[in-house]
């Protein structure tokens, strides 16, 4: 008797169209970040040109409680819609817009928001860095493999130290700063070795779990950069003219470097 063959089932996809769907996915949540990013930097720099005049000064400032009202709602609405779709038991694997994404936008919203409040001018030169960086690492953390995604958070954590010691305000704060950034170093490099000594694996509670095929080179780059992250953030913060700058340039040239070699290994 002939075998019998599988009824096709309508409902299966396609391992081809599975990963179309899913590249299609990360390309829109990246296209999505990087707008609200640029949209939330060009109502920043309209923000800033309200409360640079006096006459609108109040004005600004009744904006800014009004938009982190704004972010409470939009948040309490993430999460009822949240709830509404886990009841119905909708399939969110590959959709943009959803409950969680009026959360996200609504949490961006009050934090943002509650930095310009609590100081206009530095909070908004401080948001004009952050949100165009953090559009970046999220374009990093979905393109390229997960350790120059590290690479890249050792390297802005380093020229950030540096940077941030330069500060008015963080200019009497340097030691702290300091000893903070050496921390999450020593941190990381206590995660990496966990890590490499469980195999690429790290749980989460009992029940998650993610493993990680980590090459030798990788483990490496995750040992060297802290390494020499901390070694650029001690001689930026310790010493003063322009070695500070030269500091933070070096940071940047390393993280070029490590951005191409990481770049030419995906073609």
């Amino acid at each position: 008797m002939a075998a019998q063959m599988p009824e096709k089932n309508s409902k299966q996809t396609m391992p081809g169209k599975a990963d179309t769907r899913k590249s299609d996915y990360i390309t829109n949540k990246v296209l999505l970040v990087f707008s609200g990013c640029l949209l939330g930097v060009l109502g920043l720099m309209f923000l800033n040109n309200v409360l640079s005049y006096s006459v609108h000064w109040a004005i600004g400032l009744q904006a800014v409680q009004v938009l982190r009202v704004v972010g409470v709602v939009l948040a309490a609405a993430g999460v009822v819609v949240m709830l509404r779709e886990r009841k119905r038991g909708f399939d969110l694997s590959y959709r943009v817009f959803k409950g969680s994404t009026l959360l996200v936008f609504g949490l961006a919203l009050i934090v943002i928001f509650s930095i310009v409040s609590w100081n206009t001018t530095s909070g908004i030169k401080f948001l004009y860095v952050a949100l165009p960086a953090f559009a970046f690492a999220y374009l990093i953390y979905h393109s390229y493999q997960p350790e120059f995604f590290i690479i890249a958070l050792d390297c802005a954590a380093g020229a950030g130290a540096v940077a941030l010691g330069q500060t008015a305000h963080g200019e009497r704060y340097k030691m702290p700063i300091l000893v903070l950034t050496l921390i999450v170093f020593v941190v990381q490099l206590i995660c990496v070795a966990k890590v490499k000594s469980d195999l690429g694996r790290i749980h989460l509670g009992k029940k998650r779990k993610y493993v990680f095929d980590f090459s030798n080179n990788a483990y490496l780059m995750m040992f060297l950069t802290p390494v020499v992250m901390a070694v650029i953030a001690v001689v930026g913060l310790t010493l003063t003219g322009r070695v500070p700058l030269v500091s933070m340039i070096t940071a940047g040239a390393y993280f070029f470097v490590t951005a191409v070699y990481y770049t030419v290994k995906l073609v």
